[in-house]
């Protein structure tokens, strides 16, 4: 019985983690009696972060693949690589394009102008994450504003499991370029998400540097 314990006390000292040999070991005794207080506490602990070191962790900071991700592919008046542009309803009511002279990295960056008063214009994506079902991502991206109103230009994450939405806090007003996420939980079973940024107001929105990854929750 004293080897055992000796066994686990040692592990303890040693600061080894992840063995795969000692988180299959059973425990086979009891403490014995004369164990004082301190040494029960040091077991228990040794025992627990044996069991984590067991416990599949999330792959926090892994990223998911976003296409055309900082709007460098080459794009026409009517369609930008590996995104769709949209509106709520009516006639053209927004200017969506490409902008080469805004960038916060590399040579260009999007851009949306509210022309006419309309509830919203939209850049979307469709991207999959079966392989991270069940965790949690965030969405992020440099983005500023020129004369935005209250309802602001936002990053927002759709369709997370049945009728699922995440929208960002609004930019307002003008403003330089600035990190803005906004994170979601994926339920598990789930194959794809729609990542994009919205424009709810007047003025001015630019993205750009888009990136998606997993996070702890």
């Amino acid at each position: 019985m004293g080897t055992i314990w000796q066994e686990w006390i040692h592990f303890a000292s040693s600061g080894r983690r992840g063995n795969p040999g000692l988180c299959r070991r059973p425990v086979s005794c009891a403490a014995p009696y004369f164990v004082d207080g301190k040494v029960k506490k040091i077991i228990a602990i040794t025992i627990a972060a044996v069991l984590a070191a067991c416990v599949r962790t999330p792959d926090s900071g892994k990223p998911i693949a976003v296409a055309n991700a900082g709007f460098e592919q080459p794009a026409s008046e009517s369609e930008i690589p590996g995104w769709t542009t949209v509106q709520h309803a009516g006639p053209p009511a927004y200017e969506m394009v490409v902008d080469t002279r805004e960038a916060y990295e590399g040579h260009a960056s999007f851009r949306m102008t509210r022309k006419l008063d309309q509830l919203y214009g939209s850049i979307k994506q469709t991207v999959s994450v079966a392989a991270v079902a069940g965790e949690s991502v965030e969405l992020s991206a440099m983005m500023k504003t020129k004369d935005v109103g209250p309802q602001g230009w936002k990053l927002m994450i759709l369709d997370i499991g049945v009728n699922g939405r995440e929208f960002s806090p609004a930019i307002t007003g003008t403003s330089d370029w600035q990190r803005v996420s906004v994170r979601a939980h994926l339920p598990k079973g789930i194959s794809t998400i729609v990542i994009g940024a919205t424009l709810l107001d007047g003025g001015s929105g630019w993205i750009d540097d888009v990136k998606l990854s997993v996070v702890a929750p």
